[in-house]
């Protein structure tokens, strides 16, 4: 371990009661010790919150900040890092909002390992349940009007390794759930879930209603958490196309070997769904896996469901345009998400007018309830922002939020799997106009099987109220297809 460096603020805060003495230890793992050490280059403080900044010391490094309030005692903890994995770049910045008299940080700069992708690291056996059961709870739903459940089904969670958005190896978990009493192969079925707060509403810590109906019809259903919901570490990567694709992908590859090792067979069926955010997933991971692992999976067909596409236009413009947004909520989660990912600050405090500021960013650690959220928001979500950020979100289409938002749009591709999309059009959370955008984009390049439902018509149903129709027209659909 190197030697503590005490290093005091270059610029004093203006208020005296937030005054830090900030000392930086720099650790190195065992590996890395024959590289040259990591050295603060400048640290901070102001009433802004504290910023840091060191060196590489060589290529393949990830870093991560941790802190404590007392330089002998008590447990260095990434309470301050609740918006962030290990990164790979140099600097990093802690919020004001939660700052005590004094503060001391540790800088861990570790080799970044290969990821075994798709790495089956643990799983168990959550519960089973029998048809009678699953009827009563079908109906609790109200869905027993189209379930007929043929099969009971198994719950087991499951660990797996996969990337991080900076391309780091990072564990993950999901859920897969077995029909019981099956004869024959089994097609695979990845169901996506939609927008979740708390990380114990992830798959894997809760029944997931719509993942027992397809098992329950003989489908062996894979749910993936998402990074940073259920047991995966740090905040939610809400709406990064890419990492919710690569989730998807492992979780597939590590389910497939959770089968084997059950005596289950796949029959190399492979269907896709999920509704809302997991519309917007379910078209990432129909991208990824079309486009980097055919000689893995062969996608038999997709069926996004009101998802948001259209990211960048339709989804920003109707958020933009309309001051009494349905869930004003999802704004911030999706703002905290791009923060560290694009690297558009240092903290999401600084973005953020008063009082939100304080208020909002402690309710975002994965443990409060959406409730608990929108009971912080504004009718209007974009009032949350500091009033420069906010006419710049506005009225400048490069702003580099914005810039983010296309960056995760999920229509320009080509897909070769049927597609059908479900979208009602009175939906006023995730506008139909996204399911426009994604249609008209796949048919203009071609794309032989691409179509466009309103399950709801002709009654203009909301984004709720479009749940169980699309749902009884995926399961349908896919019941046509299956061998």
């Amino acid at each position: 371990m190197k030697k503590l460096t005490e290093t005091r603020p270059t610029q004093a805060p203006t208020k005296p009661k937030s005054l830090l003495i900030c000392l930086l230890l720099s650790l190195l793992s065992t590996a890395a010790w024959a590289q040259a050490p990591v050295e603060l280059t400048s640290i901070t403080t102001t009433t802004n919150g504290v910023s840091m900044a060191w060196t590489d010391p060589g290529p393949g490094q990830a870093y991560t900040v941790q802190v404590r309030e007392s330089l002998t005692s008590g447990t260095w903890r990434n309470g301050a890092m609740r918006y962030r994995w290990p990164w790979p770049w140099t600097h990093w910045g802690d919020a004001p909002s939660s700052l005590p008299a004094a503060r001391f940080y540790r800088v861990l700069a570790q080799p970044v390992a290969t990821p075994n992708r798709g790495k089956l690291l643990s799983n168990s056996l959550r519960d089973r349940f029998d048809t009678n059961s699953l009827n009563a709870y079908f109906a609790s739903y109200g869905v027993s009007g189209f379930v007929r459940p043929k099969f009971g089904i198994a719950n087991r969670p499951f660990t797996y390794e996969t990337v991080d958005p900076y391309g780091l190896p990072i564990t993950a978990s999901a859920l897969l759930i077995l029909p019981i009493g099956t004869n024959g192969p089994l097609p695979l079925l990845s169901l996506q879930h939609g927008t979740l707060a708390p990380k114990i509403s992830a798959p894997s810590q809760l029944a997931d209603m719509e993942g027992v109906v397809f098992a329950s019809y003989g489908y062996a259903v894979v749910m993936a958490d998402y990074l940073g919901l259920g047991s995966s570490p740090g905040y939610q990567a809400y709406l990064h196309a890419r990492s919710e694709a690569t989730c998807v992908v492992d979780a597939l590859r590590a389910a497939r070997s959770l089968c084997a090792s059950n005596n289950v067979t796949l029959n190399g069926q492979l269907f896709l769904t999920g509704y809302s955010q997991g519309g917007h997933v379910t078209m990432a991971a129909h991208r990824e896996l079309e486009t980097f692992h055919t000689n893995e999976f062969t996608v038999t067909a997709c069926a996004p469901r009101a998802g948001p596409y259209d990211l960048g236009g339709a989804t920003v413009e109707r958020i933009l345009a309309d001051p009494a947004y349905p869930n004003p909520w999802y704004f911030p989660i999706i703002l905290a998400s791009y923060l560290p990912i694009y690297q558009l600050g240092d903290t999401l405090e600084e973005f953020l007018a008063p009082p939100y500021r304080s208020t909002l960013p402690p309710l975002l650690d994965g443990a409060h309830d959406p409730g608990q959220i929108a009971a912080a928001m504004p009718a209007d979500p974009v009032a949350i922002l500091r009033p420069d950020f906010q006419a710049d979100v506005r009225t400048n289409v490069n702003n580099p939020f914005r810039q983010a938002l296309r960056d995760n749009n999920t229509y320009s591709w080509t897909p070769k799997a049927p597609v059908k999309m479900f979208h009602c059009q009175g939906d006023r959370d995730v506008v139909f106009a996204n399911a426009q955008v994604a249609y008209q984009s796949f048919t203009n390049r071609g794309a032989c099987c691409v179509s466009l439902v309103d399950p709801g018509a002709p009654a203009q149903l909301d984004h709720g109220g479009c749940y169980i129709p699309s749902l009884r027209g995926v399961l349908a659909w896919f019941e046509t297809l299956r061998q």
